[in-house]
This record gives structure tokens, C-alpha cells and sequence, in this order.
């Protein structure tokens, strides 16, 4: 080697190394002493590798080109960011070293001395790998990334580059791990290093929700700047997306929102023209309107629903299972506003789209999905023959096998409720709890909700122990799931409230009616679609508890807000205006209790639900309003109607029926028909034994029933008798001041 290419190697190598260090020029000093041995090797090759002594000019000459070409982009290699045709440059050097090692193996035998053609060999292998090194080496290895950042020491915006990353590999792992805090903490510190590599300033580099952070970037944008640092808004992205979706699956909504909304930021802040961040847009927008669904924003839940769907099908050009999902969720939130026409047209629509590929095993999932909520919908109004069609649907394509044919079984049994088919209701909810107990794990709220509605069947079947059951394991595995202040909860301490009122335990069903209500507005706001059948079924215990004042009221409010939720002409309400119709008959007001009566006879005619307890109900009822309008003809058509119903779907052995008797023979007093009151209050009481506690009030009004017959009778010590059981149970239940208890001691005092 010549004394002149050892001094300028040295010089060079110590102009490499002095990059370790921070000083003005020592790009300029790197790129100087590069150069000039680069342009050693072009120009003096012949001279440097001893062409004369080794005897191949051409080899030396070829030589110094092939690694002057090598050397001369050496000093932009450490600067991170590379042309395309660097990749190039070290080829022919690689060539260079596959040749010299092939022709030194080929003479290895020859008696010449190649001690030359070996020290170009050796000089070409140590650039090409000190080159490719540095052409090659990805940036994602991090040996790499720290010489590069040692060699750019005072570079700042390079070594900012660099650290973004780094702190993009940090993001990625914290990802992978599902640690969203961590993630977003180094995906923003992966961006504001990308930013000042881009040479944002420090002080304008604020947080992605800031307005003039959004100016700043859609300035950056318009220079086509901001998609050198992309995979750090997509990091921020993802990022973002992890600790809201942590905050949706927790229920806690407005945390999510204002993350997915910071989420969704990181993908506007500049045109994208990837079809694949097009549609995260798209599914971003979703998830917006999933949150604002859930904090009971419709309006602007649906206009995000609509406009993901406008702009997939614009992006795509055709709809897929994708668009499918966001008619679902359009119609999920359309059921939720009541509006169940539009709905039931969205999920119709979803079904249609998934059906292109029905052989699909998402598909088919989706499209029994579609069908669950089709059929909810249709229960919800009462739509029952729309409802079996559905149900018969489902049953056709379902797996017997899947979660989902359980479902459909428990919304089979709902259907049979509705009408008013009880046992069958119970059989089919039953067999659907078995089929539950076979698939899932004995905490899953599936079975919850199956021993929910079977405490509703079991309780219109009055095998009230039964319901009690099922009720405490359904509300032990909805604590588990969901805890004591969940809406779900208030679900079952509603039937439980209305099992206690049953029951004769007014107390205890009046605090949990409270507590019921206090959740639903907590939990779902001050108008809600749960509240109007609470505040309906708290007036009519406050009725019996004789607090008539706040029965009216929560009865009329009952009615006003379900008015805003459903069509009061459907047969959802029925129960509702059954209840307000008994309010209105107890505190006299006969005329708009007849006319509510009569509009549930109304409305069962039109859906031909003639055979159903709100049906009965009404007939009862109305037989009560004649009675006490003294029209006895008309009330004993309308208690024949009642009974004859009644039998037909509670069975004659049934609390219910034994109300009808009393009432009836409540008439017959008044007809002076006493045989007939004498085995109607008989069969009441005989009915009462079986299923409720002596202490019962329904016992006090049967024994003043009883009381009322003796005195009509003439038998005064007979009626007083009767009349002391009545008050002794009355005054077990209800304040001294309550009507019945001042009632029956004004009877009392009569029969002296």
C-alpha cells in the first residue's frame, strides 16, 4: 500500500470517526476526505494498486473506478433517509469481490506473486461491507439505528428521525401487548420526533385535538410533507383506538368517545390515498357513531351511521358484509329511538346484503343476528304473526348446536308469552334453559336473562316459590357480570318488585320499584324507554297502598313517556292503559276508565288478540265500572266474558281468577243474588288458600265481601266477624289511616 493512500485512509478514518462528535463542518470535513480517496481510487488506480508489479492494468484500473463509485455516496448513507439508485452503487463492488475472490482461487497454484491483486481484494470487501452496511441495513434494526444516531450527533432533526424509531418500535411492542397507555405515550413521542425531523417547531407541535395543530398540519399536508412520518399517525391511530375500545368494553362511554374522536383525528390530518386508510376512515366513523348511539346522541350517532355507509360503497364501489354491519348498527339505534319501522327496513336490508354470500360462516352468523333483531322488534310491538315468521326463519338456517338456537328458542318462549300461551311459554323456556346449561358457562347472562322471563311466565302461573328461584340465580349471575348499579340488575329487581307486590309485600315492592327507577335514570337518562312499566306498575301498588295523589301522577307520566317511545294504538301498551284505566276507576273518574278500558278491547280486536290477558283484564275491569255505575246487566255480560277467559288462560285454579269471583260476586251483592255470592266468595277464598300467605290482604277483602253478604242477610254478628278478620289483616298491612283500614271500622261500627 502507498504512502499516500495510507495518509488519506487515516485522515478519512479520522474525519469518520470525528462524526461522533458535535462540531460545525464535520458533514463538509466527512464528505471532503470521502471524495478525495474516492477520487484517488477513479484517477489513480493504475498508480495505487501496482499495475506494473502485478501485471493486470485492467484489473487495477477497473478497480479504482468500481470503488471510487462505492465510496462516493458514503457520507449521505448515514443520514437515514436514502435516493433509490443508492441501492445500486455497491453492486458492482460485490461483483468486484466475487470476480477477485474467483480469479485468486483460480491461480492460487500459480508460481506469480498476486500479493497486490489480494490487497485490492481485501480493500473492495472492506468498502462493500462497510457500504452495503449501511445501504442495506433496515432502519427497524436497532444496532443500526444507534450508530446512526452516534454518527449524527449535533444533527438533531436526523437524530430525531431516529428516535421516532425507536419510539415507533416501542409503540408497536406496547401494541402487541395490549398495554394502551404505554402505546399512545410513545406512538405521540414517535410523532413529535417525526415532526421535528419534518421541521415543525417544538412550540407548534401541539396535540392532535388542537386547532392550530390541525392548521399546522393540513399546511404541512398541502406541501405533501406529513406522508414521510405516516406510520406515526397510524401508530397514534391504533394507539388511540386501543385505550378507547378498553373504555367501550368497560361501558364507560365519554372516555371512549373522546378517544375515538382523537383516534379518528389521526387519519384526517392529511389526504391519504390508500384504499385501506380510506376505509379505516370509514370504520372509524363507525365507532364514533357506536359511542354516541350509547350516550343517547342519535341524531348525530345516525348521520355517522349513513355516512359510513355513503362512503364505503363510493370507496368500494359495491356492498359486502361491511356495509351490512353499519345498516345492523343503524338499525339497532333506530330501535332504540322506537322507531321500529325504519328498523325493521335497515336489518331487512342487512340480511339482503348478507345473503349475496350466505355460504359464508360470518355471513350466516350475521343473518341469524339480523333475524334476533327482526324478532325482538316485532315482540317489542307486538307484531306476533311477523314475530313467528322470523322465528320460523331462524329455526331453518340455525346450527342446533350454536348458542344462537338456543336464542331463538328463548324469544320462541317470548312469543308464546305474549300470547298469553303460558305453559306453552313455560315448556319452551325451559327446554331453552337446558339447551343453554349444555353450551355455555353457568355465569353466562344468556341464562340469566332465560331465568328472567321464566320468573315472568312463573308468575303469571302463579308458582310464585318457583319464580323467587329463578330470580335470585338470574340476579347472582347479572351482579357478577355486571355489578349492583347496572341496568340489567334493575331488569330483575322490576320482577322482583311486581313478585313482592304479588305477594302482598307492598313495603318491600314499593323500595324496589324506587331503587328500579333511580338506576334506569342513572344508568339511561331522565326519559327512558324502561320507565313508563315502572312508573305503571308503582302506581298500581301505590293504589293499593292508597296513596292516590302519586298513583295519578306516575300513571299519567307513565303514559306521556311511553307516548314519545312507541305508538300508544299497539298492543305493547295495552298494559299500561289497563293500569291507568284501574287508577282512573278507583278514584272515581269512571268516564276515562271506560274509555281506556275500551281502547285495549280496541286494540287486541285490531291485532285479533282477544285471547290474552290484557284482553281479560279489560273485561274486568269494565265489568267493575258498571258495577259501581249500577248498569248490573251490562257488568254481569262483561264478568261472564272475564271469567270465561280467564279460566281459558290462567285455569280456574288461579289468584287471578279468584279476583274475578270476588268482583262478580261483589254484583251479585248488589243483585241481592246470594246464593251465587256465597259460592263465588267460597271459590275465592278456597283459590287465595292455595297460593297465598293468611296475612294476604286479598283475604281481608274477601272477608268483607263475606261481611257485606251477612249483613244483606241480616246476620249482623256475622258480617261483624267477618269485618274484625278484614280489619286485624288490613292494619297488618296498611297505615291506620289507609281507606280500606277506615272502611271496614266504619262497617264495623255499623254491624254493632
Amino acid at each position: 500500500m502507498k504512502r499516500y493512500e495510507k495518509i488519506i485512509l487515516i485522515i478519512f478514518g479520522v474525519a469518520f470517526v470525528l462524526q461522533l462528535l458535535a462540531f460545525p463542518g464535520k458533514s463538509a470535513l466527512l464528505a471532503l476526505t470521502t471524495w478525495l480517496l474516492s477520487a484517488s481510487y477513479l484517477i489513480g488506480g493504475y498508480w495505487l494498486f501496482e499495475a506494473k508489479k502485478n501485471k493486470r492494468i485492467a484489473i487495477s484500473i477497473i478497480s479504482g473506478i468500481v470503488l471510487s463509485f462505492s465510496l462516493f455516496n458514503l457520507p449521505f448513507l448515514i443520514w437515514v433517509n436514502k435516493e433509490s439508485y443508492y441501492y445500486f452503487l455497491p453492486i458492482a463492488n460485490g461483483l468486484l469481490v466475487i470476480f477477485l475472490l474467483g480469479f485468486l482461487f483460480l491461480k492460487r497454484k500459480s508460481d506469480t506473486n498476486f500479493r497486490s491483486i489480494k490487497l485490492i481484494f481485501i480493500r473492495s470487501l472492506v468498502i462493500l461491507s462497510v457500504t452495503s452496511f449501511f445501504t442495506y441495513t433496515p432502519i427497524s434494526f436497532k444496532p443500526y439505528r444507534t450508530i446512526l444516531y452516534s454518527l449524527n450527533n449535533g444533527r438533531d432533526y436526523i437524530q430525531a428521525n431516529i428516535r421516532m424509531f425507536d419510539y415507533t418500535e416501542e409503540c408497536e411492542d406496547a401494541l402487541d401487548k395490549g398495554e394502551c397507555d404505554r402505546a399512545i405515550q410513545f406512538a405521540l413521542k414517535a410523532n413529535d420526533a417525526g415532526k421535528t425531523w419534518l421541521g415543525v417547531p417544538l412550540e407548534n407541535q401541539k396535540d392532535s385535538l388542537n386547532n392550530e395543530y390541525t392548521d399546522l398540519m393540513q399546511e404541512y399536508s398541502s406541501q405533501s410533507q406529513l406522508w414521510q412520518i405516516s406510520g406515526t399517525f397510524s401508530n397514534l391511530h391504533k394507539a388511540y383506538k386501543c385505550k378507547a375500545d378498553e373504555h367501550y368494553k368497560n361501558k364507560q362511554y365519554e372516555q371512549a368517545l373522546n378517544y375515538y374522536i382523537k383516534s379518528d383525528k389521526t387519519l384526517t390530518n392529511y389526504e391519504r390515498k390508500s384504499e385501506y386508510w380510506k376505509i379505516e376512515q370509514v370504520y372509524s366513523k363507525n365507532l364514533l357513531a357506536l359511542c354516541y348511539k350509547k350516550l343517547y346522541n342519535y341524531e348525530y350517532a345516525d348521520s355517522l351511521f349513513v355516512e359510513a355507509i355513503e362512503q364505503y360503497q363510493a370507496i368500494k364501489d359495491t356492498t359486502d358484509r361491511n356495509v351490512a354491519i353499519f345498516y345492523s348498527n343503524l338499525a339497532e339505534s333506530m330501535s332504540e329511538q322506537a322507531e321500529f319501522g325504519y328498523s325493521n327496513l335497515f336489518y331487512k336490508t342487512a340480511v339482503i346484503i348478507l345473503q349475496k354470500d350466505s355460504l359464508d360462516e360470518e355471513n350466516r352468523k350475521d343473518i341469524i343476528e339480523n333475524y334476533h333483531n327482526l324478532i325482538k322488534n316485532h315482540l317489542r310491538t307486538d307484531s306476533l304473526e311477523q314475530a313467528k315468521f322470523y322465528i320460523e326463519k331462524t329455526f331453518k338456517v340455525v346450527d342446533k348446536t350454536s348458542v344462537h338456537f338456543c336464542n331463538t328458542n328463548l324469544y320462541e318462549g317470548l312469543y308464546f308469552y305474549k300470547l298469553s300461551q303460558y305453559r306453552k311459554a313455560d315448556e319452551v323456556l325451559l327446554e331453552c334453559l337446558d339447551c343453554y346449561k349444555g353450551i355455555l358457562e353457568p355465569t353466562s347472562q344468556n341464562i340469566a336473562e332465560n331465568y328472567l322471563i321464566l320468573a315472568q311466565v312463573k308468575i303469571t302461573l302463579a308458582e310464585y316459590d318457583k319464580a323467587r328461584n329463578f330470580l335470585s340465580k338470574g340476579i347472582d349471575i347479572t351482579v357478577e357480570n355486571y355489578g349492583e348499579n347496572s341496568a340489567r340488575l334493575a331488569n330483575y329487581l322490576k320482577v322482583d318488585a311486581h313478585l313482592d307486590k304479588e305477594l302482598g309485600n307492598y313495603q318491600e315492592s314499593e323500595i324496589k320499584y324506587h331503587q328500579v327507577l333511580t338506576t334506569y335514570i342513572n344508568e339511561l337518562g331522565e326519559r327512558n324507554n324502561k320507565i313508563p312499566e315502572v312508573l305503571s306498575s308503582l302506581a298500581d301498588l301505590e293504589i293499593i297502598l292508597a296513596k292516590f295523589g302519586k298513583a295519578k301522577n306516575h300513571s299519567d307520566s307513565s303514559m306521556s313517556i311511553a307516548n314519545y317511545f312507541v305508538d300508544l294504538d299497539n298492543p305493547a301498551v295495552t298494559g299500561l292503559i289497563n293500569n291507568a284505566a284501574y287508577i282512573n276507576y278507583y278514584i272515581g273518574n269512571y268516564n276515562i276508565s271506560d274509555s281506556l278500558y275500551q281502547k285495549t278491547i280496541k286494540i287486541n280486536k285490531e291485532f285479533e288478540l282477544q285471547s290474552t290477558a290484557t284482553y281479560a283484564l279489560a273485561l274486568n275491569g269494565l265489568g267493575l265500572i258498571m258495577t259501581a255505575k249500577k248498569e248490573y246487566k251490562k257488568a254481569d255480560s262483561l264478568f261472564i266474558q272475564t271469567l270465561k277467559l280467564h279460566k281459558e288462560i290462567f285455569t280456574e285454579n288461579h289468584p287471578f281468577t279468584a279476583v274475578v269471583y270476588l268482583n262478580y260476586a261483589s254484583l251479585k251483592i248488589e243483585q241481592k243474588k246470594f246464593k251465587e255470592v256465597k259460592e263465588m266468595l267460597t271459590k275465592s277464598l278456597d283459590i287465595s288458600k292455595q297460593f297465598f300467605d293468611i296475612k294476604h290482604d286479598i283475604f281481608a277483602d274477601i272477608y268483607t265481601a263475606f261481611g257485606d253478604l251477612a249483613k244483606k242477610e241480616k246476620q249482623p254478628k256475622i258480617a261483624k266477624d267477618y269485618y274484625q278478620k278484614a280489619l286485624d289483616i288490613y292494619l297488618g298491612k296498611f297505615e291506620a289511616n289507609h281507606i280500606k283500614v277506615i272502611s271496614i271500622k266504619e262497617k264495623l261500627k255499623g254491624s254493632s
